[in-house]
């Protein structure tokens, strides 16, 4: 019953960075604990905050790039820090954990060296850490399983490598036990954000315009073996895909959303939201979710046709990709923590965390009251707040 978000706090004489604990159904906050102080730069988009904490429910794990990796235990008090190799990366870090048999997981890549490291989840001790070809990926790692059928090994996916010469780079699959490469498939951009996609028994790059389709199951350079297909283009700079429902939903920056087949690759249809995205697409219950910068939700119905079911509206930037649990909807705005859902059921509450206000830089520093939140007559959800925290 609890929400756990990073953040920046910023104060008069540093910026820190911090994990929130929020409950999650009165909007209350648990607890805040200060980690670190920032380090290094960032861009303006990415803020110091960016990476998703990972919890196996005993322990949670915030990665602050390179500021280090953090373990906190459920009362919010420090267990372990690793700190990553590199110098830190102009543009920040984005790479979220990832928990495996454990293990947690973090890429770290920056212009002076990169690597794929694991850690013990308990002492945080390094287990394995594979070099990395690459000066910048902002991609976090995806766990799939080996074979059509499934039930077999693990594999551990990461969508693309950039490099200093405009090259294309290449996705590959790592034994996540120990960190030994399996396949790699080139053709991704050379600056690469969105994480791959998991369809059944094959991966989908999208970086940049590029889109590919790769069958899981190679050992080696698969770049002319298992490619199934490629897109031209279609492909985003900053916000993920998803499968869903044995499609594939694809979202750009500029607002382009396209639903395809996963065996050919075919477009089924095309549709353009108002806005910009930096947040991913999800999807729950037969819908899809596209959360645009401007703070619009809109949401559509899975399926071969564009159906367009409810627009949402809520007067906050919105840069991070919403979350959703138990029929609850939570969204991260510039200025507050949001929680939308089934009033009947569970009191639904939203939260403004102390630090929210600068988690992410904006360009116009514009603060909005949650009170100009609206919602369509088509959110059968409530909307009530709590600042005193």
């Amino acid at each position: 019953d609890s929400v756990l978000l990073t953040c920046e706090v910023s104060t008069a004489a540093c910026d820190e960075l911090a994990v929130i604990c929020i409950e999650r159904f009165d909007g209350s906050q648990r607890w805040r604990t200060n980690v670190a102080m920032t380090r290094g730069r960032t861009h303006q988009k990415n803020g110091f905050a960016s990476a998703t904490v990972a919890s196996d429910g005993e322990r949670v794990f915030a990665s602050f790039g390179a500021a280090g990796l953090f373990c906190l235990n459920m009362a919010g008090e420090l267990v372990w820090k690793a700190e990553l190799p590199g110098d830190g990366h102009q543009w920040g870090s984005a790479s979220s954990p990832v928990l495996f048999a454990g293990l947690v997981i973090q890429l770290a890549e920056t212009p002076s060296e990169s690597w794929l490291l694991a850690f013990d989840a308990r002492t945080g001790r390094e287990v394995w850490r594979t070099h990395r070809e690459s000066r910048g990926c902002w991609t976090t790692p995806v766990l799939m399983e080996r074979g059509a059928s499934g039930g077999g090994d693990w594999q551990l996916v990461v969508n693309g490598t950039s490099s200093d010469n405009g090259q294309a780079g290449f996705v590959i699959a790592y034994e996540p036990s120990t960190g030994r490469e399996l396949w790699r498939a080139r053709g991704t951009s050379d600056i690469v954000c969105p994480t791959a996609i998991v369809a059944d028994d094959q991966v989908i790059s999208v970086s940049n315009n590029a889109v590919f389709a790769v069958s899981a199951d190679g050992l080696g350079d698969v770049t002319t073996s298992h490619v199934r297909w490629r897109l031209p283009s279609g492909g985003a700079y900053v916000p993920s895909g998803v499968f869903y429902r044995n499609r594939i939903y694809l979202i750009t920056d500029g607002g382009v959303v396209t639903c395809h087949r996963p065996d050919s690759g075919e477009t089924l249809w095309r549709k353009r939201f108002r806005g910009t995205f930096s947040a991913s697409l999800v999807a729950g219950d037969g819908k899809l979710y596209a959360v645009s910068e401007q703070g619009d939700v809109q949401v559509f119905e899975a399926g071969d046709e564009f159906v367009s079911l409810a627009t949402n509206r809520f007067n906050d930037r919105c840069l991070a990709t919403p979350a959703i649990s138990n029929g609850q909807f939570f969204v991260r705005g510039e200025s507050r923590l949001y929680c939308i859902g089934s009033a009947g059921d569970q009191r639904i509450a939203d939260a403004r965390p102390i630090s929210a206000d600068g988690a992410v830089p904006s360009p116009s520093d514009r603060q909005q009251p949650l009170e100009d939140a609206k919602a369509t007559p088509n959110d059968a959800g409530g909307i009530s707040q709590n600042d005193n925290l």
